[in-house]
């Protein structure tokens, strides 16, 4: 997918697109049926701004073999780049329907979910990427934002822990890990007689809170002073 991204960058650069043009011509009349020819034309169309015969393109394309992965991924590019997220979001689930593994195209599907504002659906496609990228903080770090921002504080807890496990100096993560503590533990003071089942007591709450400042603190220590007072005022408050 890379190397097509490049020749689209080449071709839209190039003084030379008619020679493009000229050489597909002659490539088609030699080979009429190749799927590699097509694509190439498919390419070099949306890098002249004739994204509708593209389109058109990589559709026909599909209609004869529907597990046309390079068709699949330059239809669903061209769907967004024209606004079309519905479009793209259904031809993306299509596609992941036959390639349950390609992680990239979850994580795409989950920020176009995002896109529209529909957090479960995007949740869910982290979780597909989790699954395959287990060691990824970055994608754990993406989940527990999730998670925090749709409530489920302590579902963004442990991912926050998890982020801070994989990547022990993640400024991100500690600044998670405090927030989603401190706001748990807010919550137990003024909902004491209903104790949700999977968040830990205050008291382990609060040294998790205290853990995340000691190293918060210490990532801005090795900073400049503005940066380290405006942490430590925050911290503090």
């Amino acid at each position: 997918m890379s190397n097509s991204l490049a020749l689209l960058a080449e071709i839209r650069q190039s003084s030379e697109r008619r020679s493009f043009e000229s050489l597909l011509f002659i490539l088609d009349t030699r080979f009429k049926d190749s799927q590699r020819v097509k694509r190439l034309s498919g390419l070099v169309k949306e890098a002249m701004g004739r994204s509708a015969e593209a389109k058109a393109l990589y559709t026909e394309m599909l209609d004869k073999d529907a597990t046309n992965v390079l068709a699949s991924k330059r239809l669903i590019a061209i769907l967004k780049s024209q606004g079309q997220t519905a479009l793209a979001i259904s031809e993306l689930v299509t596609y992941l329907d036959t390639h349950g593994n390609d992680f990239e195209a979850w994580l795409e599907l989950s920020h176009l979910y995002l896109s529209q504002h529909l957090y479960p659906q995007a949740a869910f496609c982290l979780e597909e990427v989790i699954l395959q990228q287990p060691a990824n903080h970055y994608f754990h770090l993406q989940y527990a934002e999730l998670q925090y921002t749709m409530g489920n504080l302590d579902l963004a807890l442990k991912e926050y822990l998890r982020v801070v496990e994989l990547s022990t100096d993640n400024v991100r993560g500690f600044y998670g890990v405090k927030l989603t503590a401190d706001r748990l533990m807010a919550e137990s003071k003024t909902n004491k007689g209903s104790k949700k089942e999977h968040v830990p007591q205050p008291a382990t709450l609060g040294r998790l809170s205290e853990l995340a400042t000691e190293r918060l603190v210490s990532a801005y220590n090795r900073a400049g002073d503005t940066p380290r007072k405006t942490a430590e005022n925050w911290l503090k408050g």
